[in-house]
C-alpha cells in the first residue's frame, strides 16, 4: 500500500512538471510568434529604402525570428499559428516588392553605365560606326579610300564646328594626328590628284580648328567663372 502511494505521488509530480514545462513552451512559442508578427508589421510601416545593404539587414533579422518561431510552431494555439502564417505571407509579399525594386535599380544603373563614351560617339561621327575604337587603329584607311575619309572628316567638322566642346576638340586633334600618321604610311600609293585634294582638306581643317577650338575654350572658361 505504501509503495502504491509513492508511485501515485511520483506520477503526480511528473505530470505537474510536464504540465509546467508545456505551459512554458507554449508561452515561449506565443512570444516568438508575436515577435515575428511585430517585426513584419514594423517593416511594412517604415518607408522602404531599396538598397541591397538595407534589404540584407531586413532579411537577416527576419530569418532569425522566423527560425525561432518555426521551432515552437507545434505548440501554438490555432489562432496564434494562423497569425504567424499570415505574417509569413505578408513578408513574402514585401520581399517580392523589394527584390523587384532592386532589380529595377540594377537595370537603371546598367543603362547609365552603358552610356557611350563621348570619344567613341565622336569617332563614329567622323569615320563611321565602329571604324575606330580605343586602339586608334586606321587599318581600314587605304590609298584607295583615304581621300573620302578626309572629306568626311573635314566636312563633319565644318558642319558641327559650333557644337564641339573643348574635350571634343582635344579628341579631334588626336584623331587627326592618327589619320595623318596613316596617310604617311600609304602616301607612296596615293595618286597625285588625291594627294593634292587631301592637302587642300588639311588646310581647310587647320583653318576651322584655329578659329573654333580656341573660341570654345574661351567660352567654357567664361562659363566656369560665372
Amino acid at each position: 500500500m505504501k509503495n502504491l502511494q509513492l508511485m501515485i505521488s511520483a506520477a503526480i509530480v511528473v505530470a505537474g512538471f510536464t504540465a509546467c514545462s508545456d505551459s512554458k513552451e507554449k508561452e515561449t512559442a506565443k512570444m516568438e510568434a508575436a515577435s515575428l508578427t511585430q517585426y513584419v508589421d514594423s517593416i511594412d510601416q517604415v518607408k522602404p529604402i531599396y538598397t541591397v545593404e538595407n534589404w540584407t539587414m531586413i532579411d537577416n533579422a527576419y530569418q532569425e525570428r522566423a527560425l525561432r518561431a518555426e521551432t515552437h510552431l507545434a505548440m501554438l494555439e490555432a489562432e496564434d499559428k494562423a497569425n504567424a502564417e499570415a505574417s509569413k505571407a505578408k513578408y513574402a509579399a514585401l520581399k517580392a516588392t523589394y527584390e523587384a525594386k532592386l532589380k529595377e535599380n540594377e537595370k537603371a544603373a546598367l543603362i547609365v553605365n552603358e552610356k557611350p563614351d563621348y570619344r567613341q560617339v565622336l569617332r563614329n561621327r567622323l569615320f563611321g560606326e565602329g571604324k575606330i575604337g580605343s586602339d586608334m587603329q586606321f587599318k581600314f584607311a587605304t590609298a584607295d579610300n583615304l581621300k573620302g575619309i578626309y572629306e568626311n572628316f573635314v566636312n563633319t567638322i565644318a558642319d558641327n564646328k559650333n557644337n564641339f566642346t573643348r574635350e571634343d576638340w582635344d579628341e579631334i586633334k588626336v584623331l587627326y594626328e592618327a589619320l595623318d600618321t596613316r596617310k604617311n604610311a600609304v602616301e607612296k600609293d596615293l595618286s597625285t590628284a588625291d594627294n593634292l585634294k587631301i592637302a587642300g582638306l588639311k588646310i581647310r581643317f587647320a583653318s576651322i580648328k584655329a578659329t573654333h577650338r580656341g573660341g570654345t575654350k574661351a567660352e567654357e572658361n567664361h562659363e566656369a567663372k560665372q
